[in-house]
């Protein structure tokens, strides 16, 4: 599998070739922003997975742009962004949705708005709409703190893990 997806993550020394990329290859040509490391893939997981529940569009573009000065895996933040598709949208926002709602009503003090009975008026639905976007940006919001430190600290500690039984391993191959 290994193999397998260093085969779609392009080579370093293609991104000079491109004219378009060829202005900001010194950029991109750093090292942890290509190669499967312990530093650079839990940081490319973080990031992809914070970009992807914060923006639903755009995030690609915008994960791979902040993991240059974050020196993360470009390749991998592009790829966990994904995480965030149109079937795990809807319960992530729903989630989201509520998390803000609750959040509002007991730490701010303030009531979310009422959901939409789906016999009432298009005017009564398009300003619940408005409404909406406070508890969801902040419920959106506080899974990205939760959700991108965890992710991180879930990859690394699986990484150090495969990395720990692929150095026991090493003797009894050996003998």
């Amino acid at each position: 599998m290994r193999e397998t997806v260093r085969g779609w993550i392009p080579k370093r020394e293609t991104i000079g070739e491109h004219r378009l990329l060829r202005p900001f290859a010194h950029l991109l040509t750093q090292p942890n922003l290509w190669h499967m490391n312990h530093r650079s893939v839990p940081r490319a997981v973080a990031l992809g997975l914070t970009v992807g529940i914060v923006l639903p569009f755009l995030h690609i573009v915008i994960a791979t742009l902040l993991a240059i000065p974050a020196r993360a895996n470009v390749a991998i933040a592009a790829a966990t962004t994904l995480v965030i598709n149109p079937l795990t949208m809807p319960p992530l926002y729903w989630a989201a949705y509520r998390i803000g709602s609750w959040e509002m009503e007991h730490i701010i003090g303030s009531s979310p708005p009422m959901v939409v009975n789906p016999a009432a008026s298009l005017q009564d639905f398009e300003s619940w709409l408005r409404n909406a976007g406070e508890p969801l940006i902040l419920g959106a919001l506080t899974l990205a703190i939760v959700i991108g430190p965890l992710s991180y600290l879930l990859t690394f500690l699986v990484w150090k893990r495969l990395r720990l039984a692929r150095w026991r391993s090493r003797p009894a191959a050996r003998t």
